[in-house]
C-alpha cells in the first residue's frame, strides 16, 4: 500500500473512533457507554476491524475514483465507478450483517441504520482527496517556480560569459594585430578565466575564488593599455568561508573597463566581511564615449540575479555622479 493510502487509512481510523465516540456521547454522560474503545475479546476485535475495514471502503472508493479520473477531468467514469462501487460495498456489508446476526434483517432497516455512517465515510474520502490534491498542486507550483527561477538564473549567467568572452577576444585580437609581446600572456590569462567559468564555477564558490577571478580579469584588461592603469584593490576579512554565486561581482568591474575612463581616474575595488555581511564597492571615473546600443549585460541583469539569489537579503545602490560612477552592494548571508 502506498504512503498516501496508508495516510488515508490511519486518518480514517481516527475519524471512525471520533464519530462513534461522538454518537455515544449521551451514553457517556450518563455513565453507560455502549461503544468499547478497546474490545476485550478477540472475536470483538475481529468484528471491530471488519467494521472499520468495510466503512473504510466507503471512503476509499471515492478517493480512488477521484485520484484516477479527476486530474484528467473524466467525470463520467468517475461518477460511474462511485455509483457502482458504493452499492456493492453496501450489499456486501448487509450480507455480512445477516451472517453475523444469524437472522433475517430487512434491507430497509439496515439501510437506514447505516446510511449516515456510510455517507460521512464517503464525504471523508472526498475531503481527504481534495486536501491532498490542493497540497500536491501547491508543491507542484512551488517546484515550477523553483525550476523557472533556476532557468532564469542560468539564462542570466549565460549572458555574462559570452559578453566577457567577446570583449576579451577583441582585446587579444588587437594585441595580435599590433604584434604585441603581451598577446601570449593575454591568451594564457583568458584560458585561466575560461577554466573558472566552465569547470570550476559551481552553484556557489568561495568569495576568495571570485576575487581571484576578478584580479585575473583586471590583469587581462590592463593589457589593453599602453601604460599601467591605476588599480586599487583592498580586501578585508576571511574570504574562504563565505560562499557566493559565481560571476556575481564581475559585471561591475567589467562595466568599469567598458564604460569608464580608466586612463585618467583608475579603478578602485573594496570588499570586506563583517560577521554575516559582505560589502562590495567599485568606483571608476566616467567615460565620455557613448555606451554601445547593444547594451551588454548591464546592471539590470545583475539586479535581477540579486533579486533571485538574495531576496530581501541585499542592498544595492548606484552613485552616478558628474565625475565618478560607483556601485555599493551589501549581501546578507544565512
Amino acid at each position: 500500500m502506498e504512503k498516501r493510502q496508508l495516510l488515508l487509512l490511519g486518518s480514517f481510523v481516527a475519524f471512525y473512533y471520533l464519530i462513534h465516540i461522538a454518537y455515544d456521547m449521551p451514553n457517556l454522560v450518563h455513565g453507560n457507554p455502549q461503544f468499547d474503545l478497546l474490545p476485550g475479546q478477540a472475536k470483538t476485535w475481529l468484528l471491530r476491524i471488519g467494521d472499520i475495514g468495510l466503512f473504510f471502503l466507503f471512503a476509499f472508493i471515492p478517493y480512488l475514483a477521484l485520484w484516477r479520473w479527476y486530474p484528467e477531468k473524466k467525470l463520467l467514469p468517475l461518477i460511474l465507478s462511485i455509483l457502482v462501487g458504493l452499492p456493492l460495498i453496501f450489499l456486501f456489508r448487509y450480507w455480512m450483517e445477516r451472517m453475523g446476526m444469524g437472522r433475517v434483517l430487512r434491507l430497509r432497516t439496515f439501510f437506514l441504520n447505516y446510511l449516515f455512517t456510510a455517507l460521512i465515510s464517503m464525504v471523508f474520502g472526498v475531503i481527504f482527496y481534495f486536501i491532498r490534491w490542493s497540497r500536491y498542486k501547491e508543491l507542484q507550483q512551488k517546484d515550477l517556480e523553483i525550476q523557472n527561477r533556476q532557468s532564469e538564473l542560468s539564462f542570466l549567467r549565460s549572458q555574462i560569459n559570452p559578453h566577457f568572452l567577446f570583449n576579451s577576444l577583441n582585446n587579444i585580437y588587437s594585441l595580435v594585430y599590433h604584434g604585441s609581446d603581451q598577446a601570449l600572456t593575454a591568451i594564457a590569462g583568458l584560458s585561466d578565466l575560461l577554466r573558472y567559468m566552465l569547470y570550476d564555477a559551481a552553484e556557489k564558490v568561495p568569495l576568495r575564488t571570485e576575487m581571484d577571478y576578478i584580479e585575473k580579469y583586471i590583469g587581462l584588461q590592463q593589457l589593453r593599455f599602453d601604460h599601467p592603469i591605476e588599480v586599487s584593490m583592498r580586501i578585508e576579512g576571511d574570504m574562504k568561508r563565505i560562499l557566493i554565486p559565481p560571476l556575481l561581482l564581475i559585471p561591475f568591474v567589467e562595466n568599469a573597463f567598458k564604460h569608464g575612463d580608466l586612463d585618467k581616474g583608475g579603478l578602485a575595488v573594496y570588499l570586506s566581511n563583517e560577521k554575516q555581511k559582505t560589502y562590495f564597492h567599485c568606483t571608476n571615473r566616467k567615460g565620455t564615449h557613448r555606451k554601445d546600443p547593444g547594451g551588454g549585460i548591464g546592471l539590470e541583469n545583475v539586479k535581477r540575479r540579486l533579486s533571485l539569489l538574495y531576496p530581501g537579503k541585499h542592498v544595492f545602490s548606484v552613485e552616478d555622479g558628474p565625475v565618478n560612477f560607483s556601485i555599493n552592494l551589501e549581501l546578507i548571508h544565512d
